[in-house]
């Protein structure tokens, strides 16, 4: 039959290795109507429908993703009461005012820079948590062409409730100073933000795509996707919504046996590799993973994580006191706390990673063959958001005192550690590059462009 390249398209070279991470149910369902389109059984196209609609159910259930994500109503919502949750406890804690005033009175020619690498820290922060830990989804509404919308709302969402909060709680002194009062809402916005895009993060999914048309999931004229609703599942059983994981997976696979016993001999190869995409997207979401790469998206989330476990500790002088004790017990001058504190850190990161935690994290491609990778990079990134976050709060004195700093510093290390483990494995295994791949492509291109240099040299010569 003429015009198979669409198929051939969908088959691929059956030696390829899926990414389940690649794999949503839009994708699917682009490969179904291609597939139908091409085939000449003349049922397959009612085949092809159920399984659209498990699919749809598989989806609403989380079990698969989708590569695009609308901004709506409910978001807002969503980041309001995120917000309000994160931000309440440390309406209470006076250390909000310490903060507040270093970052006000701290100034250079008048310009209080840490309250404005505080504010940029914030919006960094927030695009970090949306857009480089999220869901790996392409927002359909953006501003100066890249800016997504929702970043854009979590920030106004936040800075409201914390300026809202602190003014109904008698936190900014009746606005008598106004830019002190900015300056600690700026200290609860920090939390507050992190709150709100996660209550947006942790939302339900938004509808499943229609199982009709092609158009139904197109763009409008505006750019915004159209509408999307699940229709009833015809032709299948009612209980399906009732189903166990497994069950509706078992069931998706049944739907594709049928499928592929209505089509052409050649349409099978096509049949399985969308049933393998589907099944290994399902139970990858479902079910978890084994983590084996180690990428930069793994950095990223375990930055998100330390700042979210790092920042409670930060306005509590409690800090000060245990930092104190670790320099205080010495055996010959060795300040022993300080240092078990860092093995236990250590020893921390490993059994949350590796031995004790949620997800199966293997070791792979470790460090001079012995240190895993991703020890070190949880370690140094926790390490390294505590210092910034101590010193860009005034925590450390300026470091006027490098031994005390470090002793403050790793109190909160030990905690930013817990949420830098947490926050790289829980979302399972990233996608994207190896690092060490990344790194070699990086090494590989610098050296080829210098012998292209010094080829062009040659042929000058």
């Amino acid at each position: 039959m003429a015009g198979s390249a669409p198929t051939d398209d969908i088959v691929g070279n059956g030696s390829e290795e899926i990414d389940p991470s690649e794999t949503t149910i839009e994708s699917l369902f682009a490969d179904l109507r291609a597939l139908t389109a091409e085939t000449s059984a003349p049922t397959a196209a009612a085949e092809t429908r159920d399984i659209k609609h498990l699919l749809a159910e598989a989806y609403e259930r989380g079990l698969l993703d989708s590569e695009v994500r609308e901004l709506q109503a409910r978001d807002a919502a969503e980041a309001f009461v995120g917000s309000v949750i994160f931000a309440s406890p440390l309406l209470v804690e006076d250390g909000v005012f310490d903060i507040g005033t270093h970052l006000f009175e701290s100034t250079v020619a008048g310009v209080p820079i840490f309250l404005i690498a505080n504010t940029l820290f914030v919006v960094l922060m927030t695009y970090a948590l949306l857009e480089w830990t999220g869901r790996n989804q392409e927002e359909t509404t953006v501003v100066l062409r890249s800016l997504p919308v929702r970043v854009v709302m979590i920030l106004v969402v936040s800075f409201f409730v914390a300026a809202v909060l602190m003014t109904v709680w008698g936190r900014v002194n009746g606005w008598a100073d106004p830019v002190e009062a900015v300056a600690r809402i700026n200290v609860i916005w920090t939390v507050g933000s992190i709150g709100a895009a996660l209550g947006d993060i942790l939302s339900e999914n938004d509808p499943a795509p229609s199982v009709g048309p092609p158009a139904a999931t197109g763009r409008n004229a505006s750019g915004a996707t159209a509408a999307r609703e699940k229709p009833p599942t015809a032709g299948l059983p009612d209980a399906v919504d009732e189903w166990a994981d497994g069950e509706l997976v078992s069931a998706i696979n049944a739907e594709f046996d049928d499928l592929e016993s209505v089509v052409d001999e050649r349409d099978r190869e096509a049949v399985n590799r969308i049933r393998e995409e589907t099944v290994q997207a399902a139970l990858d979401d479902g079910f978890g993973d084994r983590i084996q790469k180690y990428t930069s998206r793994d950095i990223a989330e375990a930055f998100v994580g330390s700042v979210f476990f790092a920042i409670p500790f930060l306005v509590e002088d409690g800090v000060f006191e245990i930092a104190g004790f670790f320099l205080s017990v010495r055996l010959g001058g060795v300040p022993v706390a300080f240092v078990l504190n860092a093995a236990f850190v250590l020893l921390m990161i490993l059994a949350l990673v590796y031995w004790a935690g949620p997800q199966d994290v293997r070791v792979n491609r470790p460090i001079f063959g012995l240190i895993p990778r991703r020890l070190v990079g949880i370690a140094v990134v926790s390490f390294l958001t505590a210092a910034a976050l101590m010193t860009l709060w005034g925590r450390v004195d300026g470091w006027r005192e490098p031994v005390v700093a470090l002793a403050r510093i790793s109190v909160v290390w030990t905690v930013a550690s817990f949420g830098a483990s947490l926050g790289d494995i829980l979302p399972g295994e990233s996608s994207g590059a190896d690092i060490n791949d990344d790194l070699a492509a990086l090494t590989d291109g610098g050296d080829s462009a210098g012998r292209s240099d010094s080829v062009g040299d040659s042929n000058e010569e």
